[in-house]
C-alpha cells in the first residue's frame, strides 16, 4: 500500500486538532488503497481456483478414459496402456491434493469475511479492519511453502502416471520432476517477496497512521 497519499493529507493539516483534520479525505484515500490491495488478493485467488479447476479436470478425464476402456482400446494402435491399480490410487491422492488447495483458500477467505461483518463507518473502524485484514494475510502466508506442497505433489503424481501410461522415457520424467521442484521453489520465493514488498509495508503504514490518529484524538493540542 502506498502511504504517501495518506501522509500528504495528514501533513497538510499542520498539526491541527482532530476536528480540523481532513478525516474524510483520509478515509477516502484509505478506502481507495484498500480496494487496490483487495484486488491483488482477488486475482491471486482467481489463479488458485483456475489452476485447481484445470488440474482436477485433467485428473478426472484420465480416470474416466481408463474406466470407460478408452485407454485400453488406444493401446492396440499406440504406445498407451490402461492404468494399474496403484496408479488409480495415486491419481485419487493427486485429486485430494488439488482439492485441498482451493478449499484452504476458500475457508480462509470465509473466515476473514466473518471477522469483517461489522459495518465500518468511521476512519478508526476502517483502519482497525484493514490492520486485521493485513495481519490475516501475513498469517496465512507464514508457511507459504507448505501451502504449495499439496498441489505440486498432486501435479508430480499426475505427471509420473501420464509418463508411465504413454511410455515416455524415464530421463524425461526426471527432467519434468526437476522442473516442477524448481517451480515450487520459485513460487514460494515470489509469494515471500509479495509479503515483504506489499503486505508488510502496508501493515506498517496502517499502524503508523493508527498511532497518529490515536495520538491526535488523545491530545488534540
Amino acid at each position: 500500500m502506498e502511504f504517501e497519499d495518506l501522509q500528504v493529507i495528514w501533513n497538510s493539516q499542520h498539526q491541527q486538532p482532530l476536528y480540523g483534520v481532513d478525516e474524510e479525505g483520509l478515509h477516502n484515500t484509505l478506502r481507495n488503497k484498500s480496494r487496490r490491495f483487495r484486488r491483488l488478493i482477488f486475482w491471486q485467488h482467481v489463479q488458485t481456483y483456475g489452476s485447481s479447476v484445470f488440474a482436477i479436470t485433467a485428473i478426472l478425464v484420465l480416470l474416466v478414459l481408463n474406466a470407460s476402456g478408452v485407454l485400453e482400446s488406444m493401446g492396440s494402435t499406440r504406445s498407451v496402456r490402461p492404468l494399474y491399480g496403484w496408479e488409480i490410487v495415486a491419481l485419487l491422492v493427486a485429486l485430494l491434493c488439488w482439492l485441498k488447495f482451493p478449499l484452504a483458500t476458500y475457508l480462509g477467505s470465509q473466515q476473514q469475511k466473518k471477522q469483517e461483518q461489522e459495518r465500518c463507518v468511521s476512519l478508526r473502524d476502517d483502519l482497525d479492519r484493514e490492520i486485521k485484514r493485513t495481519q490475516f494475510q501475513i498469517k496465512t502466508r507464514t508457511h507459504i511453502l507448505l501451502g504449495f506442497i499439496p498441489p505440486y505433489v498432486g501435479t508430480g503424481l499426475f505427471i509420473c502416471i501420464v509418463f508411465g501410461v504413454t511410455g515416455i522415457s524415464a530421463w524425461k520424467l526426471i527432467l519434468a520432476i526437476s522442473v516442477l521442484v524448481v517451480a515450487l521453489v520459485f513460487e514460494s520465493r515470489c509469494q515471500r517477496r509479495f509479503v515483504e514488498r506489499e503486505i508488510i509495508p502496508q501493515l506498517r503504514d496502517l499502524e503508523a497512521l493508527h498511532e497518529k490518529l490515536t495520538a491526535t484524538q488523545t491530545d488534540p493540542n
